[in-house]
């Protein structure tokens, strides 16, 4: 009975090299300074070409689209919306304890000249008559 285990055998490249080994790539450092000096020098014609296209293109698609990256180009990209910044700020609740018996009378004086200002109570006199009035039955 024959063996169904086949033996395969690794080609060796023809430079005598492991062909498993990793193949080591150029260094591009030295030439990416020139490489953006050619796109910075084609930049302009691009971006003549983009509004071309955003404005005057047949393919609606494409006006769109191009319409789309010259506003991200000449605006910036719009940031993404965060409620949470937005919100209004809580402030922090009143702690009463923090402060003395005579500053918390001080605070009472100035809320209630407060409402009474924008009409949320009645003045201290007309608030006194009514309760005159009510006690009575007036």
């Amino acid at each position: 009975m024959a063996s169904c285990f086949c033996q395969f055998r690794v080609r060796q490249p023809l430079d005598g090299r492991d062909p498993r080994t990793r193949i080591r790539k150029r260094d591009h450092s030295k030439y990416w300074s020139e490489i953006q000096d050619i796109y910075r020098a084609g930049s302009p014609a691009a971006a003549r070409e983009m509004v071309h296209l955003a404005t005057e293109a047949e393919d609606e698609r494409t006006r769109a689209i191009c319409s789309g990256m010259v506003m991200d180009r000449a605006w910036g990209k719009p940031r993404e919306y965060d409620p949470d910044k937005e919100a209004p700020k809580k402030p922090p609740p009143f702690d009463p304890s923090l402060y003395t018996t005579e500053e918390l009378r001080q605070m009472q004086k100035v809320m209630k000249m407060i409402a009474v200002r924008q009409g949320l109570i009645p003045p201290e006199d007309e608030a006194v008559e009514l309760a005159v009035q009510e006690s009575r039955g007036e």
